[in-house]
């Protein structure tokens, strides 16, 4: 059963990303523009995911393929470069996150100062949870 909704999923959110989008086309200029744009943000990231999805179960079609990916997934050297991997994307979010914290202080300040600053104190605190959580697994 649990095999048949990882195969079905990518489907169903693709065609869920067409019906927003058809559905914010189709409401035009009778719905809020907020409204619109969470319509279309949100099928645009289902049609992301279902695509992917989508293509990810047509290149792992052989059971020998599939075998050697979900080995390749667990291996210690694929981890280890993965963790590596992961550090090193969140010390480089981090600085482009002060550099809009900053950027954003300087030239508009306000509530947008506000909002940037708690992403930046949750991308911290985020950090500091899972390294919590993956010392204690270890």
């Amino acid at each position: 059963m649990r095999d048949q909704l990882k195969k079905v999923f990518p489907y169903v959110m693709f065609a869920a990303a067409w019906a927003l989008i058809l559905a914010a086309f189709l409401l035009g200029e009778r719905a809020p523009k907020p409204i619109l744009l969470a319509l279309y943000t949100l099928g645009g990231m289902l049609m992301g995911f279902g695509a992917v999805g989508i293509a990810l179960s047509c290149i792992h079609r052989s059971p020998e393929q599939q075998k050697e990916y979900e080995r390749g997934e667990h291996d210690e050297r694929n981890v280890a470069i993965r963790e590596k991997a992961a550090m090193s994307s969140w010390y480089w979010t981090l600085y482009m996150l002060w550099a809009a914290f900053m950027v954003i202080q300087i030239f508009v300040g306000g509530l947008w100062g506000v909002a940037v600053s708690v992403v930046i104190v949750l991308h911290c605190t985020f950090y500091m949870i899972n390294i919590h959580r993956w010392n204690k697994r270890m």
